[in-house]
């Protein structure tokens, strides 16, 4: 997701008070403001995020950035960041900008790769599961999901169940607990929701995930909109302060 920040209102006026000005001076000058218009929309953008989002990650709350302007490419862009290592914001911030279906996440494709859950369905936390500071399931516990029901169907878990992690898993499938995967077509029968199960030495059975078919994100953001209806007048108001520091310099110059 990005926005291109050109073109500048009022243009006939601030070419006025540019008479003064070299070619290479006045595109400077213009670089200069649409570079900043684009920090300052970034900014924007990334505090209309932060006040969206319940709870952001560290990855969301720098979710934002911007390319300047050159005075030979009179363009900047503000942007949400989509190369970043696992999945950048802008592929799960951009369903929050236009309302669509949730992203499949990475051990829910090795649920359903391993059958351990339906095609079609989403995980939503269950009673049962370990929450982190982001009220997202704890990743120990994801790892101890996937170990027993789904890790020969994602090699990027593979490489994150340690040894340690397998010994302590493999001491609590001895003592009774383990995790249970109920598919929907059994949920009645077991007098169960569908999802997935630690079952307790007991017999007692928490919920960790249940089964939902897909998600919806509602429409959240507006960045693009508001950005529309802002950059104007951020970019005038730019363009006059790079232009008056500009003359400011050149004026300094032709006094000494």
């Amino acid at each position: 997701m990005q926005l291109d920040v050109k073109g500048i209102k009022g243009w006939a006026e601030l070419q006025a008070a540019m008479k003064d000005f070299s070619e290479r001076r006045a595109a400077a000058a213009m670089a200069t403001a649409l570079t900043r218009s684009a920090k300052a929309l970034g900014q924007r953008w990334q505090g209309q995020i932060d006040s969206a989002v319940d709870r952001p990650v560290a990855r969301t709350t720098k979710a934002t950035g911007f390319v300047g302007a050159q005075a030979a490419n009179l363009v900047a862009k503000v942007i949400v960041k989509n190369q970043m290592d696992g999945v950048a914001p802008a592929a799960y911030l951009g369903h929050h900008e236009t309302g669509a279906p949730r992203l499949v996440k990475k051990f829910e494709a090795a649920l359903v790769n391993s059958g351990a859950m339906p095609s079609g369905y989403v995980t939503v936390p269950g009673q049962g599961a370990l929450l982190d500071g982001y009220g997202n399931v704890s990743r120990a516990q994801i790892i101890a999901v996937i170990a027993q029901l789904g890790r020969d169907f994602s090699p990027g878990y593979q490489r994150t169940i340690s040894k340690s992690t397998e010994r302590r898993l493999a001491r609590q499938q001895k003592m009774g607990r383990t995790y249970l995967a109920v598919l929907p077509g059994d949920a009645s029968r077991l007098h169960l929701s569908p999802g997935i199960y630690e079952s307790m030495p007991n017999g007692h059975r928490k919920a960790v995930f249940l089964y939902k078919r897909g998600a919806f994100y509602r429409k959240r953001l507006h960045l693009l909109e508001s950005a529309a209806d802002e950059a104007a007048a951020i970019v005038e108001r730019e363009a006059r302060i790079a232009i008056a520091e500009s003359a400011s310099r050149l004026a300094a110059r032709g006094t000494r």
